[in-house]
């Protein structure tokens, strides 16, 4: 009997394992998009129920293979259960992000194969899990951004995450007989267009900086300060040359960079929605810009500028203190060594301790000072 297979793709491209500890305080390994392959073909939802090959369907890494079972079922069978029933149920409009997703479709689709048997739990809950808690907002940012820039170059239609609704329309309809679900009529893929370039980009990514704004309403001034004037000058830097391969990488375990940006509340958003992402560039994990967001850097410079004008203005530096003062040295009696008839047995004779508690007398200084100026005084 045919195989029935899960295959699960990460749509954050490995941001989601890098940064949802900080964001919300949980590993999480993977989001989720999820497609059911069976008969040699991948059953999956974009902007409504499609077909696609196997491993080659959306525009990211398959990062698990799951089997579940064998099924008795047939390509007919499943098809038409899909046109008359999933296709109904499963649409452009009603895509939920938290409750009626990709994921969802696939657990239905693998329910109908296997007689009842789904997809893990794990796989359509962790949605609810992970970003229904404030901490989770962060997160969700990150996703829907993911979700833009998919869209963005694989040309879904917008609305909803549903970034592969192109898959198998066009020349390749025969793949996807279910294509126009979801749509007022068919319509071929759109042509490309860069990411930088579409104004609605823009407005997109400015919800996702504004709710990183937000976020860090909860850090220190002078935590904001660092975090944003460090994303100004890297952003200016990126501006000025847009075409340098070396300004479009950040290391990921740069210390200084971590502690003013990620450790901030709010920064890692503010770095997503900035366009920066997770990659790896010769062995080293590293934040990537790529080329098409590299040119709407004037964008997120304004945004950021506008953030550090809000602040009221640095501390004053702490003034540093007087140098110490050295006290002036002891008066030198040396010359008393004559004054022998002091004291009957004369001062030659006196202890190096004794005369330096005398030195440090100001009566008894004064005194010998007197004595020594009038021989009078010695005399008696």
């Amino acid at each position: 009997m045919p195989q029935v297979q899960a295959y699960v793709y990460d749509i954050t491209g490995g941001m989601a394992k890098m940064i949802s500890m900080s964001l919300v305080g949980k590993q999480i390994d993977v989001v989720p998009h999820t497609g059911i392959v069976v008969f040699g073909k991948e059953y999956f939802f974009g902007s409504g129920p499609c077909i696609g090959v196997p491993g080659q369907s959306v525009p990211a890494q398959v990062a698990q293979v799951l089997d579940l079972g064998e099924t008795s079922k047939t390509p007919d069978e499943l098809e038409a259960y899909i046109n008359s029933v999933l296709a109904l149920e499963h649409t452009s409009e009603n895509y939920s992000l938290m409750t009626h997703n990709c994921n969802h479709y696939a657990m239905d689709v693998a329910k109908f194969l296997l007689n009842g048997k789904g997809i893990p739990e794990w796989i359509v809950n962790i949605a609810q899990d992970a970003l229904s808690t404030p901490q989770g907002a962060g997160l969700r940012t990150m996703i829907e951004q993911a979700d833009t820039m998919m869209r963005s170059q694989s040309g879904g239609a917008p609305g909803g995450m549903n970034p592969y609704g192109n898959v198998g329309t066009g020349a390749g309809a025969g793949l996807n007989p279910f294509g126009h679900v979801g749509s007022a009529a068919p319509a071929a893929a759109p042509a490309l267009a860069p990411v930088a370039k579409p104004a609605g980009v823009a407005d997109t990514f400015s919800e996702g900086l504004e709710d990183a704004f937000d976020e860090m309403k909860s850090a220190s001034v002078e935590e904001k300060r660092a975090c944003l004037s460090t994303l100004l000058k890297v952003t200016q830097n990126l501006e000025k040359n847009p075409d340098d391969p070396k300004f479009r990488r950040i290391k990921a375990d740069n210390p200084a960079f971590s502690k003013k940006v990620i450790d901030c509340a709010g920064g890692t958003e503010a770095l997503l929605a900035a366009g920066w992402a997770p990659d790896t560039h010769e062995g080293e994990d590293v934040w990537a810009m790529c080329e098409a967001n590299a040119d709407q850097q004037k964008f997120f410079r304004e945004n950021f500028e506008r953030e550090l004008a809000k602040l009221p203005p640095p501390p004053a530096p702490t003034p540093a203190p007087a140098p110490f003062a050295a006290p002036a040295p002891a008066p030198d009696f040396g010359g008393m060594g004559g004054m022998g008839g002091m004291g009957g047995g004369g001062m030659g004779g006196m202890n190096p301790q004794m005369m330096q508690q005398m030195m440090n007398n100001p009566g008894m200084s004064a005194q010998a000072q007197q004595m020594m100026q009038n021989p009078q005084m010695m005399q008696q």
